[in-house]
């Protein structure tokens, strides 16, 4: 065959790509919202927490939405390297948060009984093989990542020529892997609290991406984006901290601010997508 006859990737292809993987993160949680809507239709009563409808018909939705987030935050290029990796390591946590789920079962509000609960060895088990699978997935990624990076993306070259936001995230991501399978053998309330620990931190890790987004635009002559996403990791952060510290929805303190967050990352997600959506591509040297 001729190299005329080959298709090559186009400039048109690579921007409808990269437009509908950010759709699809949006798409994702107008699903999960969606699920919990049509449940507490059924139940006429809520969650304490969003991460409760593991227990409920919401499951595979909600496991399903969360690594498809996860994996959508680490493709997805973040604008400079302090964006990129706030939004590669979220996305990392992203999935932890859905393969390690909450022990707070709330109110068990759900259409479908969910007692008897599944016994703690069975549980244990399931979180095991689900975590062990995520690290064994993440120490392949890593293991390509760095063949990209050093090989394909740079004929040869050095790892210290590697740029300085790729070359960090890769020898942070080994560090994580790491500490997440010493985690995972020898923390006795891995089980108990990795969930928690897991949300605070991508959502502290995505109220970062966004005040990065804000900052890359503090010189530029129309304010209006800095503004927008400034706006919105303030809320993110000084309003996740008010609900938090004031228990404000009572019993319901953990699901309002789950959603708050969500929300927020979600509008400024929409923002920057239209931001972005007319953007070129541009072929690297």
């Amino acid at each position: 065959m001729s190299s005329g006859d080959s298709k090559q990737l186009t400039a048109t292809d690579a921007i409808k790509t990269y437009r509908y993987l950010r759709i699809a993160m949006i798409g994702t949680v107008v699903l999960l919202a969606a699920s919990i809507w049509l449940e507490h239709r059924k139940t006429n009563c809520w969650q304490t927490s969003i991460s409760g409808y593991y227990y409920t018909p919401v499951r595979a939705i909600f496991v399903g939405g969360m690594i498809t987030v996860g994996f959508a935050l680490i493709v997805v290029k973040g604008k400079g390297w302090f964006e990129d990796t706030s939004l590669n390591f979220a996305g990392m946590f992203a999935p932890v948060v859905a393969v390690a789920p909450t022990t707070d079962i709330g109110k068990l509000c759900s259409s479908v009984d969910p007692r008897p609960l599944p016994a703690e060895a069975d549980f244990i088990s399931t979180v095991n093989n689900n975590f062990d699978a995520l690290l064994l997935a993440g120490a392949v990624g890593l293991a390509l990542a760095l063949f990209v990076a050093i090989v394909v993306n740079r004929n040869l070259r050095p790892l210290a020529e590697v740029e300085k936001g790729t070359k960090r995230s890769l020898f942070v991501t080994a560090v994580f892997l790491f500490m997440g399978w010493w985690l995972n053998g020898n923390w006795t309330e891995f089980y108990s609290l990795a969930h928690g620990y897991a949300a605070v931190t991508m959502f502290g890790l995505l109220t970062l991406a966004v005040g990065g987004r804000a900052f890359q635009h503090r010189n530029k002559s129309s304010k209006s984006y800095l503004i927008i996403y400034s706006s919105i990791a303030l809320l993110m952060a000084f309003g996740g901290v008010v609900i938090w510290l004031f228990e404000i929805g009572g019993d319901y303190t953990t699901f309002w601010l789950e959603a708050f967050e969500i929300v927020l990352f979600a509008a400024f997600w929409s923002v920057q997508t239209v931001e972005n959506w007319d953007e070129e591509v541009v072929a690297s040297a």
